[in-house]
C-alpha cells in the first residue's frame, strides 16, 4: 500500500488520543472521512509499534471475508473482547468460526417460519415516539433502543422492554458501557490489557446475568411446557443448547448476537 496515516507523535500516539476523543463524543466516523477521502481505498497505519491496513476496495474485502478468509486473523481481537462477548463467533476463527457460523444460520433460518409478535411492540412503540415528536429527530439513539428491544425479543424470547429482569434504559446503558470500553480496547491491540477498568468487569457480568436468567428459564422448564407456548419462545435458546450442552457456551453465543443485532443494525439504519 502506497499512501501511509499521517502520525506527528512517536508511536502515532497522536493519531490514537485523536481517535479516544472522537469515538467518546461519538464523532468518529466525521474524524476518520477527511483521511479517508485524501487517502484513498488503501492504506497503512502504524500505532503503539503495531502496522495496520486499511481498506475499502471491493477485491479486497472479498478477498478477505471469501476468496482467501483463511488467509487472514483477528490479531488480538478475541482478547481485547473477551471479557465482554466471550466464546463466541466475533472471538473465534477458523474452524471454530466455520463451526458456529453453520451453528447459528440455523435457528435465524427457522425465524423465518416462526410468530414475529415479539417484534410488535418495540414498532409500536417506535412509532409512537416518531409520530408524537417535533422539530429535528435524532433517530440513531431510537434505532438503538429499536434494535435492542427486537434482538433480545429475537434471542431470549423477550425483549428488554417487557423484562423482569431489567428495563431498557438501564441494560442498554450498561451494554452500550461494555460495548465502548471494548472498543477502546480494540484499538490499542497488543497493549489491549492495559485499559481494564474495574467498572468495565462490572458491566460485563451485568450482561451475563442477564443472559443467564433467560438460559436458566428456557432449560428449566418441564415436557408440558416444552410442548407449549415457552417451547417457541426459548427455541433459539434451545437450539444452542441442543448443540453446546453447555449453559456458558450457549450465553456467550447469545451476547454475540446481541451485539451483532443491536449495534450493527442500529448504525446500519443511522446512516442510510
Amino acid at each position: 500500500m502506497g499512501s501511509r496515516y499521517p502520525c506527528k507523535w512517536p508511536l502515532g500516539i497522536d493519531v490514537l488520543r485523536s481517535q479516544w476523543y472522537a469515538n467518546k463524543d461519538k464523532r468518529l466516523l466525521a474524524f476518520q472521512q477527511p483521511y479517508i477521502d485524501q487517502l484513498g481505498p488503501n492504506f497503512e497505519i502504524s500505532i503503539l509499534g503495531a502496522v495496520g491496513y486499511t481498506t475499502f476496495d471491493p477485491e479486497n474485502v472479498e478477498a478477505i471475508l471469501s476468496s482467501r478468509f483463511d488467509d487472514f486473523g483477528m490479531g488480538k481481537r478475541r482478547e481485547s473482547m473477551f471479557p465482554f462477548i466471550g466464546e463466541g463467533i466475533f472471538t473465534q476463527d477458523g474452524p471454530a468460526w466455520k463451526h458456529s457460523r453453520d451453528l447459528l444460520r440455523r435457528p435465524f433460518l427457522k425465524t423465518h417460519y416462526q410468530d414475529l409478535e415479539g417484534f410488535q411492540e418495540p414498532i409500536n412503540n417506535l412509532l409512537s415516539v416518531l409520530s408524537s415528536s417535533t422539530g429535528v429527530v435524532d433517530l440513531q439513539p431510537l434505532f438503538f433502543q429499536f434494535t435492542l428491544a427486537t434482538t433480545t425479543s429475537l434471542i431470549f424470547g423477550q425483549s428488554v422492554e417487557s423484562s423482569e429482569h431489567d428495563g431498557e434504559d438501564s441494560f442498554g446503558s450498561t451494554f452500550d458501557h461494555a460495548s465502548w470500553i471494548t472498543t477502546l480496547r480494540s484499538r490499542l491491540g497488543d497493549f489491549y490489557w492495559a485499559y481494564n477498568p474495574s467498572h468495565y468487569k462490572a458491566a460485563c457480568n451485568r450482561i451475563k446475568d442477564f443472559a443467564d436468567g433467560f438460559i436458566k428459564r428456557a432449560l428449566s422448564t418441564d415436557g408440558k411446557e416444552a410442548a407449549g407456548e415457552s417451547s417457541g419462545r426459548y427455541a433459539f435458546i434451545r437450539d444452542l443448547y441442543a448443540e453446546y450442552k453447555d449453559p456458558t457456551l450457549v450465553r456467550d453465543q447469545l451476547i454475540n448476537i446481541l451485539l451483532a443485532g443491536r449495534d450493527t443494525t442500529a448504525c446500519l439504519l443511522s446512516w442510510t
